[in-house]
């Protein structure tokens, strides 16, 4: 089994809540059906991607936003995702590796991981951030 996360699982956002609150979910959810299924032989994998040039960012939903401040989010971020150009084929190159070496949480981009490194040393400096809107 792949679940779909996101590196918004492990990085607290003033500004995507309901986002990050859902990716957390969907991460918490693989590591339950892995322990449930482990006896049976199933893998579960959950990928938590990073910043990948697709058409995300067009439909993201910024928390307490104006329309003309959340179309201008909304912009800036289609703009990062393309200067990352991080294509979605490398994404399912990791997927099959993970299926394959049976891995339980796959962040995929180098600022999916460095993030997931900082969520496991500072969490304290990730909530710091998020109240600061850095994240």
């Amino acid at each position: 089994i792949v679940n779909l996360a996101s590196a918004a699982a492990y990085l607290p956002s003033k500004a995507l809540a309901a986002y990050a609150t859902s990716k957390a979910a969907v991460r918490m959810l693989s590591d339950c059906l892995r322990a449930e299924l482990a006896s049976s032989g199933v893998g579960v994998s959950a990928i938590c991607p990073g910043l990948v040039n697709t058409n995300i960012t067009r439909t993201s939903t910024f928390s307490a936003t104006t329309a003309d401040e959340q179309a201008a989010k909304q912009d800036r971020a289609a703009k990062l995702y393309a200067r990352r150009n991080f294509p979605p084929e490398k994404v399912a190159t990791e997927i099959v590796r993970a299926v394959r070496r049976n891995k339980a949480l796959v962040p995929v981009t180098v600022e999916a991981k460095g993030a997931h490194l900082l969520s496991r040393l500072a969490p304290g400096l990730l909530r710091l951030a998020a109240r600061l809107n850095v994240t």
